[in-house]
């Protein structure tokens, strides 16, 4: 991370150990009004006051664990933290161990807590998805899933710059991608091994096309399950009974003299007040915080800010690595936006219900789409959505970040020429075209 700091020279723009107290302006729809930022210095409590034209929310998902309460809490002489708050081996030797959660956090502090703590006990109230390392019979590297070809087995999310084939497929013919993603799944567990699943715990209650979550795995947690080093249950914490005691709301009870709690996270923001909450709608009536905003980046008629990150998937990085490039259009003005703002509320309406039909989660948790997502914001951002030189790479193979690094250069020769910037790409239909061509030649000299 310092280095990346000292090659773009940005250190010197960055106010370490301090805290942002408070944005707001008098008018959040004037965008002639500097934004007003108030920040508190950690380690001294000294207050300053800056002025900023644009502002990004940056804070991501993963910037406030979300740590229940237990009945009988006051009664417990242990510790309950999250993971982020586990630092050394130290803080687990000679401990009971109790991990709450299913997704990658917990399974990693169950992996740790199996080999150096006194035991480990994990507990969840239903299974998710584990990812091996290796799939398709431990064949195949598990990265193969970022492959283009393989995102078109799920319907593509509204608004994606999709062909018309894609979609009628997908209207027509539902069954046969299903049979692809369930296919998918029993390659999974059985990769996992019968052992793995016997109890019944480990078995997700969700097919994988509407998976509620997804984890990646060590080799390790699979091998500490078979060694029975930890065990693992469906349940929940009904009450601590005492200094370290722990009932089930099984009846069973448990000894813990740690409990972390690897629950997620939330999404708050605490510098913005009530009412801005509200005016950027991003408070629901329920109390809740949900970020409806317009290609899940910027709150519908409020310019100058805009947020970063915010979006869950498996390509989280990339996704908001292009969205910051989507983000210094924005500010430039040179996307091509809704001309109304209904538009744009209807754009987030239909994302929110397809998401909450497909996974009954919240809108910014967008699952296994990752493709649609960097495609919505190249097609708006105006380049070329094919990052190779040939068909067969772009579609057959691993999407890494480095089809991106050309992004700044490309957006600037819009901005000087007025025109998308060209490579040479070999397509599917060229190709065929190529075939045939030579076909024809070898027949009229042959």
């Amino acid at each position: 991370m310092e280095k990346y700091a000292n090659l773009f020279d940005i250190k010197k723009r960055i106010r370490f150990q301090t805290q942002v107290v408070s944005i707001s302006k008098d008018d959040l729809k004037n965008e002639q009004i500097p934004w007003i930022v108030q920040t508190e210095i950690v380690t001294d409590g000294k207050k300053e006051t800056y002025e900023f034209d644009f502002v990004v929310i940056a804070t991501g998902l993963f910037s406030q664990p979300n740590i229940p309460t237990f009945k009988g809490q006051h009664r417990f002489s242990g510790i309950i933290t999250n993971p982020q708050e586990i630092k050394s081996i130290e803080q687990l030797e000679n401990k009971d161990v109790l991990v709450i959660g299913c997704g990658k956090c917990a399974t990693d502090m169950t992996v740790l807590a199996s080999k150096y703590a006194r035991s480990c006990h994990m507990l969840f109230r239903r299974a998710h998805w584990m990812l091996p390392r290796q799939i398709v019979s431990g064949f195949l590297p598990v990265r193969i899933l970022f492959i283009r070809a393989l995102s078109t087995i799920y319907p593509p999310i509204p608004n994606a710059p999709c062909g018309f084939l894609l979609r009628f497929l997908h209207e027509k013919f539902p069954s046969l991608f299903m049979k692809i993603s369930e296919g998918i799944g029993n390659d999974i567990m059985s990769i996992h091994g019968p052992e793995f699943s016997e109890d019944k715990i480990f078995i997700p209650q969700h097919p994988l096309r509407n998976v509620e979550n997804v984890a990646m795995i060590s080799s390790d947690f699979v091998q500490l399950k078979r060694q029975h080093r930890f065990t693992s249950k469906l349940a929940t914490i009904d009450e601590i009974l005492d200094g370290k005691t722990v009932r089930l709301n099984t009846g069973e009870e448990l000894q813990a003299d740690i409990i972390i709690a690897a629950t997620g996270f939330s999404q708050q923001f605490p510098f913005f007040s009530e009412k801005d909450l509200q005016s950027m709608g991003l408070r629901e009536a329920d109390g809740s915080i949900q970020l409806n905003l317009y290609r899940r980046v910027v709150p519908v008629g409020i310019p100058n800010i805009a947020f970063v990150g915010h979006v869950a998937s498996t390509a989280y990085w990339t996704i908001a690595e292009i969205t910051s490039h989507w983000i210094s259009d924005y500010f430039l003005k040179r996307l091509k936006l809704p001309k109304t703002k209904d538009e744009m509320y209807r754009e987030i309406q239909e994302n929110g219900e397809f998401i909450v039909k497909i996974f009954n989660r919240n809108v910014e948790n967008y699952r296994y789409y990752w493709i649609n997502l960097i495609e919505i914001y190249l097609n708006d951002i105006g380049v070329d959505l094919h990052r190779t030189t040939n068909w067969i790479s772009e579609y057959f193979g691993i999407y890494r970040p480095e089809r991106i690094k050309g992004l700044h250069e490309e957006r600037k020769i819009i901005f000087l020429t007025g025109k998308k910037p060209t490579h040479f790409y070999l397509s599917f239909k060229l190709t065929i075209f190529i075939v045939f061509f030579l076909f024809f030649i070898y027949l009229f000299f042959f």
